[in-house]
């Protein structure tokens, strides 16, 4: 039994020896072997300096390269497009234009560069074109398709545009194109303030959109419009009649110069508007038969006048309507002082009434027409000859205008007024 444990400890170490020695001549004996190392990143420094001198790196002949090594095999197993590092140095370009940069290949920090033999580069250098980095902001202009709703009034000039102007970075020859950002937005079917996002456009001169290189940027890509939009109205203009002076509004014929005027404003100030739009009252009593007047078109607050008419001319012509002097013989005296009598010197007066041709004609025509002058003597206690001012009373023709007073002549004297006749 101890024989044999002996015979299977020698076969192990006899295993574990031939192992070593492999290792031996793999490592020490047969070291090297070749092998490419495919899409190594070329990476460019300097790109932070570049950009602080204004300069940009716009076309790049190589983004990778591939090697072709000699080394170990305990090298080979650390090798890769991830370990090895390929850089060109731009950092000392100060002006635009081509240059060809050397590639400088780094091994890993675990692999010695004088152990690796680069057999072959597919890529020596690099050749690169600098241009010129400028920054140009560019205002946004807004551009509204469709003529708007009828009946609504799109206010393009108090449109409100977040950025109102975007700045955009790049290269020389691609920021020179751009002529304007737009922005646009159809209003054919807007009844209310629109607020919405909107992708931008840059144009060249000839209205072309330019689309940028990966090399230029825009501090934005869409614009916040608020657009507001308010509701409009065709305004009748009137005027308010009062009658008066015997003369009614059927009389008046209003002549309104312009008639209508166009408002906007809020829908709910807008409807809220009285049509036709009073702009003043009219006493028909003050008028004789034409008469022109001018009235400030004075809106409610919140209310544009597009029409842009800050006056209003007024004609009024009185149509059916006539002035007479017609005579009075109806003169009544009440509270005679007592113990005197009165006796009237005025026994006709003719008063000016004004009214429809027709009413004043019959009036006219007939004598008993219900007209009198009442005179009130409750003020006077002695005798004498005394001018009285007497009120005109008008009880049956009350759309006629008579005059409201009138100076009637009577003479108080001491005693009890005789008894007519008929007594």
């Amino acid at each position: 039994m101890k024989q044999r444990t002996r015979k299977l400890m020698m076969m192990l170490a006899s295993l574990l020896a031939a192992i070593l020695l492999w290792l031996y001549v793999v490592s020490s004996v047969a070291p090297e072997a070749k092998t490419t190392v495919s899409s190594i990143p070329i990476s460019l420094d300097g790109m932070i300096v570049l950009e602080e001198r204004g300069l940009i790196i716009t076309q790049q002949d190589a983004e990778a390269l591939s090697l072709e090594i000699n080394t170990s095999r305990v090298n080979l197993s650390k090798l890769n497009a991830d370990s090895i590092r390929v850089n060109a140095d731009a950092s000392k370009i100060r002006e635009p234009g081509e240059y060809a940069l050397t590639c400088v290949v780094t091994f890993p920090d675990t692999v010695r560069a004088s152990d690796v033999e680069i057999l072959r580069k597919t890529v020596d250098t690099v050749h690169i074109t600098v241009s010129k980095l400028v920054s140009q902001p560019v205002p946004v202009k807004l551009n509204l398709a469709g003529s708007g709703k009828e009946g609504y009034s799109v206010e393009a000039g108090s449109a409100l545009l977040e950025p109102a102007e975007i700045v955009v970075v790049g290269p020389d020859y691609e920021v020179e194109k751009i002529d304007k950002a737009v922005i646009s937005y159809d209003v054919s079917t807007l009844e209310e303030t629109a607020i919405v996002s909107l992708p931008v456009a840059f144009l060249n001169a000839e209205g072309e959109e330019i689309e940028f290189s990966e090399y230029a940027s825009a501090s934005a890509s869409t614009v916040n419009l608020t657009l507001p939009v308010l509701r409009t109205r065709e305004l009748q203009m009137g005027v308010e009649l009062q009658a008066g002076g015997g003369v009614s509004e059927r009389n008046a014929i209003v002549t309104v110069e312009p008639s209508t005027i166009r408002v906007k404003g809020a829908a709910d100030v807008i409807e809220a508007l009285d049509n036709p739009f009073p702009l003043g009252t009219v006493d028909l009593s003050t008028i004789t038969s034409h008469e022109e007047r001018t009235f400030p078109l004075a809106l409610p607050a919140g209310v544009t006048n597009i029409s842009g008419e800050t006056e209003i001319e007024v004609t009024i012509d009185l149509k059916g309507v006539s002035s007479a002097s017609i005579p009075i013989s109806d003169i009544r005296i009440i509270n005679a002082p007592e113990g005197y009598q009165a006796e009237l010197s005025t026994r006709t007066v003719n008063i000016n009434v004004r009214g429809s041709t027709d009413e004043i004609n019959e009036l006219k025509q007939n004598k008993n027409n219900g007209i009198y002058v009442l005179v009130d003597l409750g003020d006077y206690t002695q005798d004498g000859a005394f001018t009285v001012t007497g009120q005109i009373i008008n009880e049956t023709h009350p759309s006629i205008s008579v005059g409201k007073t009138i100076e009637i002549s009577v003479v108080i004297s001491a005693g009890e007024p005789e008894p007519s006749s008929g007594d």
